[in-house]
């Protein structure tokens, strides 16, 4: 039995934070200093997006990134329209994604090397947290390069060009620290 002298002077290790959250934004301010200007940004979230979506579709398949990337994406915006019309009263107007993006340079591969992190990390944490916590910072991120929401439908068809999905996908072989579990 424990008496309230020996619980007092053991020390209270507090729960282990997941670092996801903190990987990516320090990745995105990162990578800002680095961006071209917004669109540079904006392109370097969608990139990192894409290829979270592309690891899951070519490991795990079509319903899986279905379930983690696409699903959560379409959430994410719904409920920030959704809390915005609470606000207001008024529907939210999509912000608009620039035309051209760059998925490629030095904001890009900053925040493709956090996703690579987070999925290196995704093997020491519990469950699938790493992988589930990434779609909604990316999210944020993205919606704060934006200065909006964007619209779904156009995200969502900019992160599944030239992923043919109707063909079966060979697992990548990586690391194995990269490996989904």
């Amino acid at each position: 039995m424990t008496t309230q002298t020996e619980t007092q002077t053991q020390p209270q290790t507090p729960p282990a934070q997941n670092p996801i959250p903190t990987l990516v934004r320090n990745a995105f301010n990162a990578a800002g200093q680095r961006a071209a200007g917004r669109s540079d940004q904006v392109a370097a979230a969608i990139a990192a997006l894409r290829k979270l979506r592309r690891v899951l579709l070519d490991q795990a398949g079509t319903n899986i990134a279905l379930q983690v990337v696409d699903g959560p994406v379409s959430g994410f915006i719904m409920e920030r329209n959704m809390r915005a019309f609470a606000a207001t009263e008024e529907a939210p107007v999509a912000a608009p994604l620039p035309p051209a993006l760059t998925l490629a340079g030095p904001a890009a591969a900053l925040m493709l090397d956090a996703v690579d992190n987070g999925l290196i990390l995704h093997r020491f944490l519990p469950g699938n947290t790493a992988i589930l916590l990434m779609v909604p910072e990316l999210m944020g991120c993205l919606c704060d390069a934006l200065g909006g929401t964007p619209e779904a439908g156009r995200l969502l068809d900019i992160l599944r060009k030239g992923m043919d999905e109707d063909e079966p996908r060979l697992a990548i072989e990586g690391p194995v620290s990269q490996r989904l579990h």
